[in-house]
């Protein structure tokens, strides 16, 4: 369903949508580097340190759809701005913190405020172009993930030898209040929500659960990021137990497996923009995802061979989220509900987030071995690649 906008696409205002998100990701790539030294100052055992991660994930699990819900009432640039400055406060609050409980309840403040982020942005995006640009400007927003995370991946041991973890929550904090300034005056005179009356909330989500297309997406983004995120956690541990890598060498292909993803997010988004199937694109990211996910963890290649299959795999999956966000405009009921419709896959993501590296845990501990990896990665490319065929066809029954 296309949203109308002016004439002319407000490239600034995309500029600073994608670069809300980006940040956003961001903080949380600025946190697995400073989990050692966390442990060791709170003494936090290994359970508590997995929720500073995964809290971001259990935030949106919980809580998406009801904020697509509001900001679609709302209009989607105020929330936006909040966001940003709710990851601002969580930032720079965690960083003064004495305590591991408040530092978790920071966590939920800089969760709670991405969350907000990643859900309003689409909307201010595909708002913000017209119809010739928003595949191009709605497919790149996937790239958001990676690019964040992958940069703070790499600037986070810099960051923290010079000023320990706390420099790493300090300077994404002032990096986050500097934003919100830049989105403020990037969105300045829009609004960032249809101008048509408003749903009621409650009839709003009634609209979006019962419509299919919101329901495809978020289960196929289900399936893609179980399998990316549980390979971005578990590839490190892998490498050196497994391979008997050093712990450094680990880090460094796990970047680079990780920022290989944003080439193909954008060009998931170019060639939506060429005009190629959405159904498609997912299509082949799913194929790769059930065969070379199980490559990197079956004992039949050689560690050259498997690093390459991290790298295609990261790569070409990559295009899938540019398939499935940019899909939100279209699937949603109508351009009321594309918060909600945000708010629904942002579920799905964290959903397969939160499952994804204590599954691939459990059937590695069952297994008794890495093999056993395997199996997940080939069950996710499958159930994407199916609900692929489906997306196809709703999205042909839409548009015919």
């Amino acid at each position: 369903m296309n949203q109308q906008t002016s004439e002319a696409t407000r490239w600034f205002a995309v500029i600073a949508a994608f670069g809300a998100g980006i940040i956003g990701a961001a903080h949380i790539g600025k946190v697995p580097a400073a989990l050692p030294a966390m442990r060791v100052e709170f003494a936090m055992d290994m359970v508590r340190a997995g929720w500073v991660v995964s809290i971001f994930s259990a935030t949106g699990m919980i809580f998406g759809m009801a904020v697509g819900l509001v900001s679609d009432r709302l209009g989607h640039i105020r929330p936006a701005l909040l966001g940003m400055a709710l990851m601002a406060l969580g930032a720079l609050a965690g960083a003064y913190t004495e305590s591991a409980f408040v530092l978790l309840l920071t966590r939920f403040i800089e969760g709670f405020g991405f969350l907000i982020t990643v859900i309003t942005a689409p909307s201010i995006i595909a708002s913000a172009t017209t119809p010739k640009d928003r595949p191009l400007a709605t497919g790149m927003w996937g790239a958001f993930m990676p690019t964040g995370v992958g940069l703070m991946l790499f600037l986070s041991p810099y960051i923290q030898g010079a000023y320990g973890w706390r420099g790493s929550w300090l300077v994404m904090a002032g990096i986050s209040a500097l934003w919100l300034l830049v989105m403020a005056v990037a969105m300045r005179g829009g609004n960032g929500a249809n101008k048509a009356p408003p749903e009621d909330l409650l009839r709003n989500m009634a609209i979006t659960l019962k419509t299919r297309g919101p329901w495809l997406l978020a289960i196929c983004f289900s399936f893609y990021t179980l399998a990316w995120i549980a390979l971005m956690v578990w590839l490190p541990t892998f490498l050196v137990e497994q391979r008997g890598l050093p712990v450094a060498t680990a880090a460094l292909m796990t970047v680079l497996v990780v920022v290989i993803n944003l080439p193909g997010n954008l060009l998931g988004g170019w060639l939506l923009h060429k005009g190629v199937e959405r159904a498609r694109i997912i299509g082949v990211s799913a194929i790769v995802l059930c065969i070379a996910g199980p490559a990197i963890f079956l004992d039949v290649l050689p560690d050259g061979a498997r690093f390459m299959a991290c790298l295609v795999y990261s790569g070409l999956v990559g295009m899938l989220p540019a398939g499935v966000l940019g899909g939100a405009p279209v699937f949603a009921p109508s351009p009321r509900q594309i918060g909600t419709t945000n708010g629904l896959l942002v579920q799905g993501s964290h959903l397969g987030q939160f499952i994804g590296p204590p599954l691939i845990a459990a059937v590695v501990f069952m297994a008794g071995g890495w093999q056993g990896g395997a199996w997940v990665f080939a069950i996710c490319g499958a159930g994407a690649f199916l609900f692929s065929i489906l997306i196809g066809r709703e999205e042909k029954r839409l548009t015919h």
